[in-house]
């Protein structure tokens, strides 16, 4: 089957493919090679040769925008709001942050920060209240969870407390 083509071509997409908009690419490859390709021919050619484009987009060739935050910026995320804390595209939780930094300490993994007001924008240092899985699961069952902060404590407790007495069985 011939090849439709030149076999040169494949170096020089390996080599552009990241630089340009596809639109921009397509109309380069055009002038260069003499070449009509369509959108979905260029995808194809880029699967069929195993070439991984990186950032392109067809309205504009950009690097993603985790890539450009600063350290500190933020983001809103459906499981809350996250911080970047190191380069080059490394976030955490904004309650786990700001909970190591008010307590001077390292979280672990099982560790979890509620909102004991149940507000997930209040990062202040008597709203963020460290508790662990296990409490959260009873926490979740009992409904114990409440916009006063004073009650979400005390389920907390209540479930600590429930937690120590099924222990010492």
């Amino acid at each position: 089957m011939k090849n439709k083509y030149p076999i040169e071509m494949e170096d020089f997409v390996k080599n552009n493919i990241s630089k340009y908009t596809k639109e921009k690419f397509m109309r380069l490859l055009e002038k260069k090679y003499n070449l009509k390709m369509t959108k979905t021919a260029l995808k194809n050619y880029l699967q069929r040769h195993k070439i991984k484009e990186r950032y392109t987009d067809f309205k504009e060739s950009k690097v993603r925008a985790t890539a450009k935050h600063q350290i500190g910026a933020e983001r809103m995320t459906k499981d809350g709001i996250l911080i970047k804390i190191a380069q080059p595209n490394v976030w955490m939780k904004k309650s786990r942050y700001m909970y190591e930094q008010y307590h001077n300490c390292k979280l672990s993994d099982e560790d979890y920060i509620l909102f004991l007001n149940q507000d997930r924008t209040d990062f202040s240092k008597e709203n963020l209240y460290k508790s662990s899985n296990r409490e959260q699961c009873y926490l979740h069952n009992w409904g114990t969870f409440s916009t006063n902060p004073k009650l979400t404590e005390i389920g907390i407790l209540s479930a600590r407390l429930t937690i120590k007495a099924l222990d010492r069985r």
